[in-house]
C-alpha cells in the first residue's frame, strides 16, 4: 500500500503524519484528517461542506444509480466502454512506475483500467460512498490494490505537494465543478514540468450542435450543452489539444505542464517602416503626439533610410544627451 505520508495539508501544503492509534493523518495546529476504513477523509470546511450537501445514504443510492447511467451512456452511443477509457489512458504518456491522480474516480470505473498498468495511483473523490462503492468494485474484480491508495479530497483544495506526479486525470465531472479555472489550476499544481493532464465530460461537438443527435441527448441531460473550459486552461499549457469522443458527445482535452507563460525572444528586429522589436514595442511606448507630429516623424525616418524606431531612438538619444550637458 502507497503510505499515507505522501499527503500534505490540504490548507497549509504542510506533511501530514499519521496519529499514533491509526485513527488518522495529523498536520500543525490541531489538523486532524480521520481515516475512515483506511480512506484518508482530507477534505477542508469547503469540501466538506460539498460532501455533506446529501446525505451519505444519498450518495450510496447514487452510487448505484450513476453505474447504470454510465453503461446506458456506452450503450446508447454504441461504443466499448473499456476500449474508449484505454485510449484515453493513452494520452497520458504513462511509463513503468508513473505516479499517477486520479481525481473524481467515483465508484472506479476507470481505476479498475488503471490498476492494470504498473503505476502508483491516487484515486481520489468528494464522496467516501462513492469510494466505497468502488473499492468493492475492485475486490470483486480480484484486483491488486497494492500500488493503489484512495482518498478523499476536493479538487480545489488537493492534499499533495507541488509537482508530485507524473500525470493526473480526469474524466466525468469537470463540468460540475464550481470553479473551472481554479480547478485546472489545481490538477497542474500537482503534476511535473512536462506532466500530463488530460480531463473531459459531456459537451457536444460544435458541428453536431445543430443536429438532431444534440438536440436528443441535451433533453435527457442538459449538461450536453457544455462546452470545453479551454479558456480556463493555465498559461502553464502547452501543446493542448482538444478533441470529441463518443460519436462527438464528450470533449476531452490534452496538455503537457510547461512553466510560467511561453517563452518570446523580445528583441528580434522587424523589418519594415516600423521597425523595432517586442521589447522597445511593449516596453518603450511613449505618450501619444499630435498627427501632424507623427508624419513629420515618419518623413524624417524615411528620408534617412531609417525604420522608425531606429530614428526615434537615435534623434531621442541626442536630445536627452544635450539636455545632460553632453556635446554630441
Amino acid at each position: 500500500m502507497i503510505p499515507e505520508s505522501s499527503f500534505v495539508s490540504p490548507s497549509t501544503g504542510q506533511p501530514l503524519a499519521k496519529a499514533p492509534d491509526g485513527s488518522a493523518l495529523l498536520g500543525g495546529s490541531g489538523e486532524r484528517y480521520p481515516l475512515i476504513e483506511g480512506i484518508p477523509q482530507l477534505l477542508i470546511h469547503s469540501g466538506q461542506a460539498l460532501a455533506s450537501a446529501e446525505s451519505q445514504a444519498y450518495y450510496r443510492d447514487r452510487a448505484s444509480e450513476y453505474d447504470r447511467g454510465i453503461e446506458a451512456v456506452f450503450a446508447m452511443l454504441l461504443a466499448n466502454e473499456e476500449q474508449t477509457r484505454r485510449d484515453m489512458f493513452a494520452e497520458l504518456g504513462l511509463r513503468q512506475d508513473s505516479r499517477v491522480l486520479e481525481i473524481g474516480c467515483g465508484t472506479c470505473r476507470d481505476t479498475i483500467h488503471l490498476l492494470d498498468m504498473p503505476i502508483d495511483l491516487f484515486a481520489g473523490d468528494l464522496s467516501l460512498e462513492m469510494l466505497l462503492t468502488g473499492r468493492d468494485r475492485l475486490r470483486r474484480a480480484g484486483k491488486d490494490t497494492s500500488r493503489l491508495q484512495l482518498f478523499c479530497a476536493d479538487v480545489m483544495h488537493l492534499p499533495f505537494a507541488d509537482g508530485f506526479f507524473d500525470a493526473v486525470y480526469h474524466f466525468g465531472g469537470l463540468n460540475l465543478f464550481p470553479d473551472h479555472k481554479k480547478a485546472l489550476e489545481e490538477v497542474t499544481r500537482v503534476v511535473k514540468p512536462n506532466g500530463r493532464v488530460v480531463v473531459g465530460d459531456e459537451g457536444i461537438a460544435p458541428w453536431l450542435a445543430n443536429s438532431q443527435f444534440a438536440k436528443i441527448l441535451e433533453n435527457s441531460n442538459p449538461l450536453f450543452r457544455h462546452r470545453p473550459p479551454l479558456d480556463c486552461l493555465p498559461v502553464a499549457a502547452r501543446r493542448v489539444a482538444c478533441r470529441w469522443i463518443l460519436s462527438g458527445s464528450f470533449y476531452l482535452i490534452s496538455f503537457i505542464k510547461g512553466e510560467g507563460e511561453p517563452p518570446l525572444d523580445l528583441d528580434v528586429e522587424f523589418p519594415g517602416r516600423r521597425g523595432g522589436s517586442h521589447r522597445t514595442r511593449y516596453f518603450g511606448k511613449l505618450e501619444g503626439v499630435s498627427p501632424e507630429l507623427r508624419g513629420r516623424v515618419l518623413d524624417a525616418a524615411a528620408a534617412e533610410g531609417l525604420s522608425v524606431t531606429a530614428w526615434l531612438e537615435k534623434t531621442l538619444g541626442r536630445a536627452t544627451r544635450n539636455e545632460d550637458g553632453v556635446d554630441d
